[in-house]
């Protein structure tokens, strides 16, 4: 079988390799091209699968608020006996899992989510200007549709010190939003169960109307402008007197320098080189309904069960939950049923024949602020991992700071604040 085009024989002529082309890995090859380096981009199952495939496609460039807060440790018994609720442990990898979880719930401090959210509103706000200058305005327009988010939840209760803060951030960071009452939110979805009683829209966040082909339309980006790909899975970085050797799954090949975005995947690939990632990997699943027989004009997020749900191309996406069972245990089909359930619990008569399902790994920090760093030890190894819920959102400009820590040029965001080193 003849080789692609699209596929060079070895990555030792590049000036850098970035290993995965899932969202973030795209984003950074290509702002590495653009500021005149050739790049060598790897990937085993070609571009845009695994997160960067099953997403919800939230382009949300105010959401600043990362996911432990203050009081929170108080919900999760509640989440975890929910056989339906946002959260599931699987009790026999709980043990493994305890010294993230303790970070996790240590990064809810009221100074740990001020600094957090301070990191994501950097690296988030321009995400949309971002895309337009990555993509070109013809394809930014047929993927990226601009017309705000909402919120919405059925249980009113009265706002808690999280609540306070959260909005507190939200206005410090000028984030636009609308509050609207049961009336309103009918008037938009008229379809939605009457229990739903209000919501918020963030006016300037924005989605796309297919994850899959944000990430194709990257990719061809790159290439052409002179990138290319290689079908390669990497099974072990070593590092050597000058650069790194790459041990893959057609052979090994050298490069310089090595960008490692291989999502949750980052971790156990960098483990040897005496580098640990304070990774844990949050399951998420969605469910995609070809012809819901329901209206729904803009995404929104079912606050009550964590529920993203979207417009694309192919039908409407309910995406969400969130599973800590480690990088390799089996999916779970009662977590499907669960979102099916919400599904019809917020749209009383929807249609759900057809359905299909994904199982995804968001790869997720304790403080939700991603790992974007030069290892000092160790020269010309780079790190963009770490992005939960918002990789789709945080990918633009992990691009642009990554080739900044490369070339030394300048770039608006603080590397400090994205540094490996700040977990101790």
């Amino acid at each position: 079988m003849p080789r692609s085009s699209s596929f060079i024989e070895s990555p030792t002529s590049a000036d850098i390799t970035v290993i995965g082309a899932g969202i973030v890995g795209l984003c950074t090859a290509l702002s590495l091209q653009r500021a005149g380096l050739k790049v060598a981009l790897l990937d085993a199952t070609g571009a845009g699968s695994g997160a960067s495939f099953g997403n919800a496609g939230l382009i949300s460039t105010g959401s600043c608020i990362p996911i432990s807060l203050p009081g929170m440790v108080w919900q999760v018994p509640r989440w975890l006996l929910d056989p339906e609720g946002p959260l599931a442990l699987r009790p026999a990898y709980a043990l493994k899992a305890l010294p993230w979880v303790v970070k996790w719930l240590r990064s809810s401090s009221t100074a740990n989510v001020t600094r957090a959210s301070a990191a994501l509103h950097a690296l988030h706000s321009p995400a949309l200007q971002r895309y337009r200058e990555l993509l070109g305005d013809e394809r930014f327009h047929a993927l990226i549709k601009q017309q705000g988010q909402l919120h919405i939840w059925s249980q009113a209760s009265k706002p808690s010190r999280a609540d306070q803060l959260v909005a507190d951030l939200r206005r410090q960071h000028q984030v636009p939003t609308e509050p609207l009452d049961q009336q309103q939110l009918r008037a938009r979805m008229p379809d939605i169960a009457s229990h739903v009683r209000a919501g918020i829209c963030f006016t300037e966040h924005a989605n796309t109307v297919s994850p899959q082909a944000l990430t194709h339309a990257l990719l061809a980006r790159f290439m052409e402008e002179g990138g290319e790909l290689q079908a390669r899975s990497v099974q072990k970085i070593e590092r050597l007197a000058q650069g790194y050797r790459l041990w893959t799954s057609v052979g090994d090949v050298t490069t310089p320098k090595v960008v490692v975005a291989a999502g949750a995947y980052t971790a156990e690939l960098v483990k040897p080189l005496g580098v640990h990632i304070p990774l844990e990997f949050e399951r998420g699943y969605h469910v995609e309904l070809p012809n819901p027989g329901v209206t729904v004009a803009q995404p929104f997020i079912y606050k009550d069960k964590a529920v993203a749900v979207t417009p694309m191309q192919n039908g409407l996406r309910f995406a969400g939950t969130v599973e800590i069972a480690g990088l390799r245990h089996a999916p779970q089909s009662r977590r499907v049923e669960s979102i099916l359930n919400t599904a019809r619990d917020l749209f009383p008569g929807i249609h759900t024949e057809g359905a299909s399902s994904w199982f995804g790994l968001r790869p997720s920090t304790p403080d939700s602020v991603p790992i974007i760093d030069e290892m000092a030890h160790l020269p010309g190894l780079y790190l963009a991992c770490g992005h939960g819920h918002t990789g789709m959102t945080g990918a633009p400009m992990t691009g642009e700071l990554i080739a900044q820590l490369v070339t030394g040029k300048g770039c608006d965001l603080r590397a400090d604040s994205y540094s490996l080193q700040r977990f101790g």
